[in-house]
């Protein structure tokens, strides 16, 4: 089967015209786009409230194809594909990565740097984890702790360290609404969710800010978590792919693409530069890596073909083609149609 599935969206999405996103499917052997579905999507930000044609991840089910949007997730049938259903939750909010097991679906809440747990079948709301895991503010805890006066005065440390630690408390609420900047949660930017043998592997663009990105492994029995990559290693860390015992994944601030084994972390330069590498995707005998053009550069949207080691390019294709020249075309996921 050479045939994919991707997500593509505007580069400059805030302006009034073209305001949709793409799913393709493409032959990767004739390097053509077999179907388009475009989602249309309007574009506004005000100072409360904010939506914005974004398609992100992708996740196949037997013929069901699962998209994360915006602030909602549409379902597709492969056979025909059209729409046949779409489903949101409060908790949603520049949702990233998606992926699925035989009875869940997993998608990364990025806005609120959370991942979100639904019933394949019923699509019921089953649980979130995040922003509140301790893993995921425990050190920006401690280092309000120890930036504030207060938390040293006998008697009153204690009372501080507790008003501190409770402004990491989820209010629950409808954060459907909000730029991820506004939520008072986007530390980390969480962006691909990757599921094997019932653990949730998730990756994070940044680490509070200004340290680089992480891959945290999440028991999703226990719901424990702990760092498989620690924040700091990975630059612009995006799509996560498992391969023969190997964890892959696209740098994107950085050109690169990088993998974890054995507790060591390998990087490797590709090419074209510069480029914004977004969508990785294992073939079986190769690799497809998704090219999005920079701010303020006219060059192409690709997806480029690497062969196992990412040091020789196999073939190339140009995917700028769904958006004018204007608006720029930029790819956010890539995967093997099942």
């Amino acid at each position: 089967m050479s045939r994919y599935l991707a997500t593509f969206k505007p580069q400059q999405y805030l302006t009034p015209t073209h305001n949709y996103a793409v799913l393709a499917e493409i032959d990767w052997k004739t390097k053509t786009i077999l179907r388009e579905m475009r989602f249309a999507s309007a574009s506004y930000s005000t100072q409360t409230v904010y939506h914005a044609p974004l398609a992100n991840g992708i996740c196949q089910v037997g013929r069901r194809v699962f998209v994360a949007m915006f602030n909602y997730i549409v379902e597709l049938d492969y056979d025909s594909f059209q729409i046949v259903n779409s489903f949101s939750h409060p908790y949603m909010v520049d949702l990233h990565g998606l992926d699925a097991d035989g009875e869940h679906l997993y998608v990364a809440s990025t806005g609120i740097d959370a991942v979100l747990c639904f019933d394949i079948n019923t699509l019921d709301f089953l649980w979130r984890w995040g922003p509140d895991a301790p893993i995921l503010y425990q050190e920006r805890v401690e280092a309000d702790i120890s930036r504030d006066v207060m938390a040293s005065v006998p008697l009153l440390g204690d009372k501080r360290r507790q008003q501190i630690e409770r402004r990491q408390v989820f209010h629950d609420m409808d954060y459907r609404h909000m730029r991820k900047t506004m939520t008072g949660y986007h530390y980390h930017h969480l962006n691909d969710v990757i599921h094997k043998d019932n653990i949730l592997y998730i990756t994070t663009k940044q680490w509070n800010y200004h340290q680089k990105g992480a891959v945290i492994r999440l028991d999703l029995v226990s719901r424990r978590a702990d760092f498989v990559v620690k924040p700091d290693m990975l630059h612009g860390l995006h799509d996560g792919v498992w391969l023969d015992e190997r964890f892959y994944v696209t740098e994107s601030g950085a050109n690169q693409v990088a993998w974890w084994s054995d507790g060591q972390v390998t990087h490797q330069k590709v090419e074209p530069v510069p480029y914004f590498v977004r969508g990785l995707c294992d073939t079986g005998e190769s690799w497809l890596v998704g090219f999005s053009t920079l701010r303020n550069t006219d060059k192409p949207a690709l997806i480029v073909e690497y062969n196992r080691d990412f040091t020789r390019v196999m073939s190339q294709m140009d995917v700028s083609g769904c958006y004018p020249p204007e608006k720029a075309t930029t790819i956010h996921s890539i995967v093997r149609v099942q």
